[in-house]
């Protein structure tokens, strides 16, 4: 299989926008270079060896429970090939440490990245966050062109209907944000939370009524488009909505379900529902609120929920 056709190997999503500001003004947010260096070595010595049991292991928990078997099979699978068919960076002015801004003045991600530079001008991104450290991975992302040139297309056979079982859950996460008016507290943030888990806390939590209520509404299964996606969703600047990501047992894909929550704000009057195969590549489909009434009035019902001692430290 082509590598550079068929897979584009991102498995974190970077909401927002991306901008290369000067990394001076983010001294402290910078990991040791040293130590990331550490981890991907031996994170390239594992898929040399065809180990891709080891290499998942290398990832945050979190990240580590949405990648299937499958996933890392191939992805090991297909660096492997690149290794074989090129020579692994080894110069000092080939592996470059770099960081990542992404968001907006009021939700900043930092990612760090070590970047290996092939000589056919590939660069393989290796990507870590401050609170997972430098000895595992968030992400893993080979780059030729831009993922939004529209060129990758997804491995995966497209959904045929909205039909889950909310028992068949394994994993998932939900994501609040109020938009620009950021007041009520959440844990250690103000205005945004996020809640996520294995099934076990998913039970623990009382969302999952409200879910299979969802889930029954969203078995009907109309869309107004289906189209493949090759980047991340584009929310718009300080969108109030709630999101929920879930894995199923056995499948090989995550399921999204994005409901904005404002008039005039993007995809106002839709729910987004996305199958994916990496977190920006798949399938999304374009929902008409209108058709679905128990998913616009079900899922705000989270926020009543008591979720104090579910709430992510730091989402």
């Amino acid at each position: 299989m082509n590598v550079l056709k068929h897979i584009s190997l991102i498995l974190i999503i970077f909401a927002g926008h991306t901008t290369a500001q000067t990394p001076d003004r983010f001294r402290s947010q910078i990991l040791s270079e040293d130590e990331m260096l550490i981890t991907t070595g031996r994170a390239i010595q594992l898929i040399q060896e065809n180990k891709p049991t080891e290499f998942k292991n290398l990832f945050a928990p979190d990240i580590r429970k949405t990648i299937s078997d499958s996933q890392i099979m191939q992805l090991t699978e297909q660096l492997n090939s690149l290794f074989k068919n090129e020579k692994i960076p080894t110069d000092k002015r080939d592996i470059l440490p770099s960081l990542q801004v992404t968001g907006n003045s009021k939700d900043t991600l930092f990612v760090n990245n070590i970047n290996y530079n092939f000589k056919s001008s590939q660069t393989l991104i290796f990507s870590f966050l401050k609170k997972y450290g430098t000895k595992e991975l968030a992400g893993i992302h080979l780059k030729k062109q831009p993922l939004n040139t529209g060129n990758h297309r997804p491995n995966l056979k497209q959904i045929e209907d909205f039909k889950f079982n909310v028992d068949d859950i394994t994993w998932f996460r939900i994501y609040y944000d109020e938009g620009p008016n950021k007041v009520t507290k959440f844990k250690n943030e103000t205005g945004y939370f996020a809640v996520q888990g294995d099934a076990e806390k998913f039970e623990k939590s009382g969302i999952k009524p409200i879910l299979k209520n969802i889930f029954s509404d969203l078995a009907q299964s109309k869309y107004e488009s289906a189209d493949i996606f090759n980047d991340s969703l584009k929310r718009g600047e300080d969108p109030k909505f709630i999101q929920i990501e879930f894995s199923l047992k056995g499948k090989p894909y995550l399921i999204s379900l994005y409901l904005p929550l404002l008039d005039h704000q993007n995809y106002s009057g839709k729910i987004v529902l996305m199958e994916k195969e990496y977190q920006n590549l798949g399938y999304q489909f374009i929902l008409n609120q209108n058709d679905y009434l128990g998913v616009v009035k079900e899922f705000p019902k989270i926020l009543d929920l008591k979720l104090d001692n579910f709430y992510e430290d730091k989402p």
